[in-house]
């Protein structure tokens, strides 16, 4: 199932190319140097003594894999012209449910590695500060855990919204509020005791702390991985109950 619906994405990437590479390339980028312009103007100095441009970088990735995210799980449960026939055929799968979650979670992490990979080259080249390979590598092997608990996130949203406009509406207002909580922009925890311990104190805050330490300062524990592996693990069975009870309605 799972070898079925990476084939299914990649032959709608492939018939969608020319505006695919684009977005590709040119949303990071834009990203990136429009946070990197404004935080130079709010920090007086680079944080940690890392320039702006290379800090950032993490968080710019970490930050299209959830836009990314988004779109493929909209594309292929709002689109109207394949939601309904691919609910169909999900509710006469012989797969369990907890199949068809882990198929589509696995397939759509898969399809935001392989953008967030060429994303991440063309992005180098806009960071003063060179990455060694071992960086590289780290920031997709982080983008992995990070990704199952978005795409979670997603799958659990399209479960219970049924139209596609509510759905992108939620997804950006949670997803922003996500991008303002994180440490994204901001290193030092600038609000109050109780929104420190709201924000910073979680599984995807502090999987790009924590890979951040490991590519700037070779400083990581593994904790956070561990722990984000199993509230996904957890993740799944639910969403796998829950699509079995939107099917049988």
């Amino acid at each position: 199932m799972i070898k079925a619906l990476i084939v299914r994405r990649f032959w709608l990437l492939r018939n969608r190319l020319l505006i695919t590479v684009p977005i590709i390339v040119l949303t990071p980028i834009a990203f990136h140097v429009f946070l990197s312009s404004v935080l130079k103007n709010i920090y007086s100095f680079s944080p940690n003594g890392v320039s702006i441009e290379s800090w950032l970088f993490p968080g710019v990735i970490f930050s299209f894999g959830s836009l990314t995210m988004l779109a493929i799980v909209y594309r292929d449960l709002f689109n109207p012209q394949s939601t309904l026939q691919f609910l169909k055929l999900l509710s006469i799968s012989p797969n369990s449910k907890f199949k068809i979650i882990i198929g589509i979670l696995l397939s759509s992490i898969i399809e935001c590695l392989f953008y967030s990979f060429i994303s991440t080259l063309v992005l180098l080249i806009f960071t003063p500060q060179p990455f060694t390979f071992f960086a590289f590598l780290s920031i997709l092997f982080y983008l992995i855990f990070y990704l199952s608990l978005i795409g979670n996130f997603v799958i659990t949203l399209s479960i219970f919204v049924q139209r596609g406009f509510t759905f992108l509406f939620l997804s950006f207002i949670l997803l922003q509020l996500l991008f303002v909580s994180s440490n994204i922009l901001f290193e030092h925890q600038i609000y109050s005791e109780v929104m420190n311990i709201i924000f910073f104190n979680n599984p995807f805050n502090m999987l790009l702390y924590d890979l951040r330490y490991l590519i700037f300062f070779e400083e990581s524990s593994f904790v956070w991985i561990a722990i984000s592996s199993l509230i996904a693990l957890i993740w799944i069975f639910l969403n796998s109950m829950l699509l079995k009870r939107k099917l049988k309605q």
